[in-house]
């Protein structure tokens, strides 16, 4: 019975000794495992944090590269803008320039030939409105540079028929006593050489360079069959041109 009891007792303090062991490596073994797990997880997130940080870092760069893309598109539509702009001006110069030199030929073959300060008379049309003739007239003269102006003016002889007798006469503008009636009738247009013609001036006299066109009306003879009129430009007494119109 002795030695019964005593076996047992030995196996007994074998199972605690074996058992304390085994909770002894089991208390180790976890502790390892929670050591590994969470240092695998802290390096986990420090590699997120890597990335993450990586992440936002090529983020901003594609926002700035972007910003940078949108702002070199403006600028190009805008260069192109202000290119498509200066064309289109220049074409637009390039056709005001054509009717420029079309003009400018246009005038120069208007220039009389011969030596400098030759006038003459380019056009003259005459048209009876009742008791008076309309006139319109376009001189042109060759003036050499830095010239002074024409001064002159303007004279009418008509040739027509009187008592079966041929007369000249020479017609003049006529002089209203009402300015009134004549601005609101059918006489309404300027009788002067130009608009610039003060009032009161005589409208058959003649200030010009190179070009001067002049409209008005003459007033006729009750009593004469006017046939046609001759246009004298006169500088002083002198006749400088002339020309002939038939009435219409």
């Amino acid at each position: 019975m002795a030695r019964s009891s005593s076996a047992q007792g030995g196996l007994s303090h074998w199972l605690v000794r074996g058992l304390t062991r085994l909770m002894f490596l089991l208390v180790v073994f976890a502790a390892g495992a929670l050591v590994m797990h969470f240092g695998m997880h802290a390096g986990e997130r420090a590699e997120l944090q890597s990335l993450r940080s990586q992440f936002e870092s090529l983020r901003a760069d594609l926002s700035r590269s972007q910003t940078d893309l949108a702002a070199l598109r403006g600028a190009a539509e805008v260069e192109a803008g202000t290119q498509r702009a200066l064309q289109d001006k220049n074409a637009e110069l390039q056709q005001e320039l054509g009717r420029t030199r079309d003009q400018l030929a246009f005038y120069e073959q208007l220039i009389p030939p011969g030596p400098a300060g030759t006038v003459a008379v380019r056009a003259f049309d005459l048209r009876v409105e009742g008791q008076f003739l309309r006139y319109r007239v376009l001189l042109t003269r060759n003036a050499a540079p830095q010239a002074d102006a024409f001064k002159g003016r303007m004279r009418f002889v008509a040739s027509g028929r009187s008592q079966g007798k041929a007369v000249k006469i020479e017609l003049s503008p006529p002089v209203f006593e009402d300015d009134e009636a004549v601005s609101s009738g059918p006489l309404a247009a300027p009788a002067s050489t130009s608009p610039d013609t003060p009032q009161g001036a005589d409208p058959l006299a003649l200030v010009f360079d190179q070009f001067q066109r002049s409209t008005g009306i003459l007033e006729l003879a009750p009593d004469v069959s006017i046939e046609s009129v001759r246009l004298e430009i006169l500088e002083g007494d002198t006749v400088r041109a002339f020309r002939d119109a038939e009435l219409k």
